[in-house]
């Protein structure tokens, strides 16, 4: 029940025994907004804080968009970043971390016994090939060409493989004698047989084509006509000098019309000891290519990675990464390209190719921190496409370069870190290979010289030797040529450790080292009809069987050093494998060394235990066009349970670079409802935990925990955010999860934190991405929120208890999820028994208040809500809350219900009469008190706990007639609106809408407090930028205005879930009538430039100014010159469009809205 006193009745509210009590209260200010760069430091707090009581603790969290901020060229950072708010426990004590590991490292492992046999080699796989042939008679043939020279080509046989590829024309396959149709054989003439004519596994290839010139060589479209080997046993005869006429195994049939590319290809592990030598004649340019060897390439598929034997070295001040790059399917992944670290893991260098917002990052640094530089990279530049991409840092002029194909992509300046020392290099991955790459890459290069982009142009599409100019800067060049393994062509020698067998493969055509040659072999074609049946032979091709690589690891003051690494066959077994590769047989053999290993172990630096300690966490807003207002946005935190962290000197870190901030903290003094004892994290201090192994129990299993034998009660606080977006549903952080704890087995405490609705209802509205939609525990620009749960009635003090985290399952429709993670916090805090039996606060009051956490409420004249808590051990089931803005002219209000201990529920008190509202002191305060606790007359036990104040701003006030006008976009079912009294009663709605449509209401309302609040049901307002690219979205509007006048209100169209606008009709809160005259002139209105503005009257030393054009975008806001009686600012409107404008004042009473119009 509620009932209005009369300013009359101050005595008897007197007696009730109210005394207004003012509790004392500590700030201690930490960073301000002059610590542009600094976010961790040590602050002295107040020594006579170490023995006080305090009743609370709050943390007063101010960020600030500012252009001096450093961490991107936003005035708030581009991106919405997790950011802690943590407090470094010093211990005094010190530790040394020991690094275990085994003296020989195997292909990453460690086993025991590793048994080889070094390089050379001679065992192999036995693969059997089918080859085709015919024996052909009475065939024509085609004059040969003019022999000029002689050339091994094109089957160079004293290598490990070759391909040469040969365009023949229309007219010189007519002027040789060629005639349109079957071609059945060609003949090669040779000079040399290079003592035995062998030609082993061959293969030649013919297709047509409309090309006059050879520049690439071909990759699709032919048909294999010859596979024969000879001089191998099961094979043809050796070669011979003179005419060698190699019989196709099938016909290619040739137009008449088209030009011919020929292809000569041949791979075998055990080369010829001589080549061969062939007949060749002249040829014209853009002819004839030829690659010497078999062009492998490095392959990763995404679970697999390699180590660079090249470590423990200097960088110094100048790099270039180069190579070849094929990504396969990792758009808008998370990956690592490669990442060098120091001892200690700091990044040194580091490739993310590409980051999930298909971002390429070049980092390059040392322990101190990197210089990055990054762009947007295409589909193309990503996935399924070679490019040649070099990464260049050169330290004394301060600049970063990565270039594309031998053309600048990406530069920076100013990015003066020199690069610091190399402990390992890892290729493939990060350096924990958390984060992997999936792709092919070739023609690995890395150079201690900044090359130049003519060197790297010149020199992109060659192998290198020792006539590159910068040979001797050449740290590490792998081709991955001809070997199963990788070999270092630099002077170096460094090996290349793959996590697996089969990564180097040969089923690409090379990128480098093709060659254009200026010769072809003399060769005849031969023509007729034949009937000749296809042999098939089955011959046998050794394959040599794939190495392993072995380092050799002793530690070296605080780290291994690599001191040798080998190259062997690992003891095992010969195969035989039939053609489709099946085994058919296996022999095992011996190898001839063992190496024993055993472990090894080093030391990291003596450090202190320090205790990382999480007291609140923040998410940034999305900063572009973004801004936090003139002064900053306060957040509050709760920080009661961490006060024993801030004494004496305090190692405090907070937020990031990307906003300014200010943190200070509230000590207020007095009894809380319970004393804090102590706070101990359950499992760690805050961490990422993997989502696949919280639900697999990996992590955060049972744990027992001693509970104090000192302490009363007991309490599980848990702060967690869920983060990643992998899956079909983008875990953890878009996807809702179910959280439990178990006390002794039995599940206790079930929570969700998926915030359905809180982001879309966060008063920072007009973040720049998608800050409005639901997540999983946090929203862009707002707190974490924490999850408290009450462990004492399960507990007994002093006893043992068990603690186990569980969570849902990773969908199996779903996998991919299982690769999201969670922040998480869960701390155990213990307390003293409660100080209260019977007792009650006023924890918060929602509305009226002017902090800007609630100003999506207000200002307001609504009815009051306030929030109720139970600080007393007994059951709260009664009380009596006063209300006042004027000391004696109050609301009673009797409420019943059940509150457990520390329970609270928000309370409406409602206004019956609106004179309420009116301040005759003149200080716009609300106050409100509990009372009458469970039927206990007067104050209950702790009455400074009993009173809330807070400030509060007027809303606006309309008079006269005025009008509603909506036009909705294109999904207006979306949305729907409403006219609320002071008590939430509905006086008018629109809740069914049509697309892209105009609505006016007009009203004239009796004198009151009033309410318009318009929804979205889909979180994204009237008009957002994502809506509008992603699902074609357009924007509405909603204005409020004078029927005959000006605009009242322009409601933002980015507004999230809801917007809500009050205004008063007749009077004005908290003022007197005759302190609300204002002239206002704006003059000169037209104007082709600079307009003044002036305010004449009370205005109290504060106004300020701003201006929009007509679709509600603000356009700028400044403070006006004011004083006590007059205010006036310049507007300068030269560099903006013609048109009318709107110039909205804000007085400390009132709010003007007028127009001006720009000539």
């Amino acid at each position: 029940m509620t009932t209005m006193r009369k300013i009359l009745l101050y005595l008897s509210f007197l007696i009730l025994g109210f005394q207004v009590s003012a509790q004392d209260t500590t700030w201690v200010q930490t960073f301000t907004f002059d610590t542009i760069t600094s976010r961790r430091s040590w602050f002295q707090f107040p020594q006579e804080l170490d023995t006080m009581r305090f009743e609370k603790v709050m943390m007063y969290y101010k960020l600030k968009c500012s252009p001096l901020t450093s961490w991107d060229q936003y005035d708030c950072g581009e991106w919405d970043y997790l950011t802690y708010t943590r407090v470094f426990d010093h211990t005094g004590l010190f530790d040394s971390i020991a690094n275990n590991s085994s003296h020989y490292l195997s292909n990453w492992a460690s086993p025991n016994i590793i048994d080889f046999t070094p390089v050379p080699y001679a065992q192999t796989n036995t693969h059997l090939r089918d080859e085709w042939t015919r024996t052909l008679s009475g065939l024509s043939y085609s004059a040969p060409n003019t022999m000029s020279s002689m050339q091994n080509w094109p089957f160079k046989t004293d290598e490990k493989g070759g391909r040469f590829q040969l365009l023949l024309t229309q007219a010189q396959l007519l002027q040789a004698g060629v005639q349109a149709g079957d071609l059945q054989s060609l003949r090669l003439f040779l000079n040399d047989i290079a003592v035995e004519g062998k030609l082993f596994y061959p293969s030649i290839r013919m297709k047509a084509t409309n090309d006059m010139e050879l520049l690439n060589f071909h990759a699709a479209g032919f048909t294999e006509v010859y596979n024969a080997s000879a001089g191998l046993p099961g094979g043809l005869s050796p070669l011979v000098v003179g005419v060698n006429e190699l019989a196709f195994y099938q016909a290619f049939t040739w137009d008449g019309i088209s030009s011919i590319v020929i292809e000569f290809y041949f791979e075998n592990d055990i080369p010829s000891a001589n080549a061969l030598s062939f007949e060749t004649s002249s040829i014209s340019t853009n002819q004839a290519l030829s690659y010497q060897g078999k062009n492998g390439y490095l392959s990763f598929n995404g679970n697999n990675y390699t180590m660079l034997e090249y470590s423990d070295e200097n960088m110094g001040n100048e790099v270039t990464i180069e190579c070849w790059v094929k990504g396969n399917g990792v758009a808008g992944t998370n990956t690592s390209f490669l990442e060098a670290y120091d001892t200690l893991g700091n990044r040194i260098l580091n490739i993310h190719m590409p980051w999930s917002n298909n971002n390429l990052y070049w980092d390059a640094g040392n322990h101190t921190g990197i210089d990055r530089i990054n762009k947007a990279m295409s589909t193309n530049e990503i996935d399924n496409n070679w490019n040649h991409w070099a990464f260049v840092k050169k330290q004394s002029t301060g600049e970063m370069f990565i270039y594309k194909n031998g053309q600048l992509w990406h530069s920076g300046t100013n990015l003066n870190r020199s690069m610091g020392y190399i402990h390992r290099f890892i290729l493939g991955a990060s350096k924990d290979q958390s984060i992997k790459w999936k792709g092919s890459i070739d023609e690995f290069r890395v150079y201690n010289v900044a090359l130049s982009q003519a060197t790297i142009l010149a020199n992109y599409q060659k192998k290198i030797d020792t006539s590159h100019p910068n040979w001797s800067n050449l740290k590490v060049y792998y081709d991955f040529d001809n070997l199963s393994y990788a070999i270092d062509k630099s002077p170096n020698q460094f090996k290349l450790m793959p996590s697996e067998f089969g990564m180097i493969r040969f089923d690409e055509l090379p990128l480098a080292g093709i060659k254009q040659e200026s010769f072809m072999p003399l060769l005849s074609f031969g023509q007729g009809l034949t009937s000749a049946i296809v042999q098939t032979s089955v011959l046998n091709q050794k394959k040599y069987i794939e190495p392993i690589v072995v380092f050799t690891q002793m530690p070296l003051f605080r780290h291994f050093d690599i001191t040798a690494s080998y190259v062997g066959v690992p003891q095992g077994i010969s195969y035989v494998f039939d053609q489709n590769d099946h085994v058919i047989g296996q022999f095992p053999y011996t190898t001839t060394t063992q190496f024993v290993n055993t472990p090894i172990v080093c030391y990291n630096p003596p450090f202190e235990i320090i205790h990382d300690v999480e007291i609140a966490r923040y998410i940034t807003p999305y900063g572009i066009q973004f801004d936090l207002g003139p002064n900053g946005f306060t957040w509050k935190y709760d920080v009661t349970d961490y006060q024993m962290y801030l004494k004496g000197m305090v190692d405090l870190a907070a937020h990031n670079t990307q906003e300014l901030i200010d943190l200070k903290f509230a000590f207020i003094e007095g009894i809380p409802p319970r004393d804090v004892h102590a706070r101990q994290p359950i499992w760690s201090d805050f961490k990422s935990y993997n989502f696949a192994q919280m639900a697999n129990d990996v992590v955060l299993q049972e744990k027992p925990i001693i509970l104090s034998d000192s302490s009363e009660t007991f309490k599980i606080k848990t702060r967690m955010s869920g983060h990643g977006q992998v899956g079909d549903f983008a875990c953890c952080e878009w996807v809702a999860n179910d959280h439990q704890i178990k006390v002794d087995g039995v599940p206790r405490f079930n929570w969700n934190i998926w915030q359905s609705t809180e982001c879309g209802d966060n008063p920072n509205i007009g973040q720049g991405g998608t800050w409005p939609y639901a997540r999983e525990g946090w929203c862009p620009g707002d707190r974490v929120k924490e999850h408290e749960f009450e462990l004492t009635p399960y507990v007994t003090p002093g006893d043992t208890v068990k603690l186990d985290y569980a969570i849902n399952a990773v969908p199996g429709n779903d996998p991919g999820q299982a690769g999201g993670n969670y922040i998480a916090a869960y701390d155990l805090i213990s307390y003293s028994a409660p100080n209260f039996q019977n007792d009650a606060s006023i924890s918060d009051v929602l509305n009226p208040n002017n902090w800007e956490y609630y100003s999506k409420w207000n200002p307001t004249c609504q009815n009051p809500r306030v929030v109720l808590k139970n600080t007393g051990s007994q059951p709260l089931t009664s009380c009596r809350i006063f209300a006042w803005i004027t000391y004696g002219v109050n609301i009673v209000y009797d409420w019943t219900g059940n509150l457990g201990f520390l329970e609270e529920e928000v309370i409406e008190l409602p206004v019956d009469n609106v004179d309420w509202w009116i301040d005759f002191n003149n200080n716009q305060t609300f106050t409100a008190w509990v009372a009458n606790v469970n039927g206990i007359p007067g104050e209950d036990e702790y009455n400074q706990n009993s009173t809330k104040t807070t400030k509060f701003d007027s809303p606006e006030r309309i008079d006269g007639a005025f009008f509603i006008w909506l036009t909705t976009n294109n999904k207006a079912s979306e949305n729907k609106y409403r006219m609320l009294d002071h008590a939430g009663n509905i006086l008018f709605q629109r809740d069914v809408l049509t697309n892209q449509t105009q609505y006016k209401d007009t009203f004239n309302l009796a004198p009151g407090c009033y309410s318009i609040i318009i929804e979205d049901s889909d979180d994204d307002g009237l008009g957002f930028w994502y809506s509008n690219q992603v699902e074609g979205e357009t924007t509405g509007q909603m204005r409020l205005r004078q029927v005959g006048g000006s605009y009242i209100e322009f409601f933002p169209a980015d507004f999230g879930s809801y917007h809500r606008y009050d205004f008063s009709v007749g009077f004005t809160l908290g003022v007197k009538e005759e302190e609300l005259a204002h002239e206002i002139a704006i003059y000169p209105n037209p104007t082709n430039g600079v307009t003044t503005v002036e305010v004449s009257g009370s205005v109290y030393n504060d106004a300020s100014i701003e201006l929009y054009d007509l679709s509600g975008r603000k356009l700028m806001q400044e403070k006006m010159n004011a004083t006590q009686f007059f205010a006036e600012s310049f507007l300068d409107l030269s560099t903006m469009n013609a048109g009318t404008y709107l110039v909205r004042i804000i007085t400390n009473q009132r709010v003007y809205t007028k127009e001006l119009v720009k000539n």
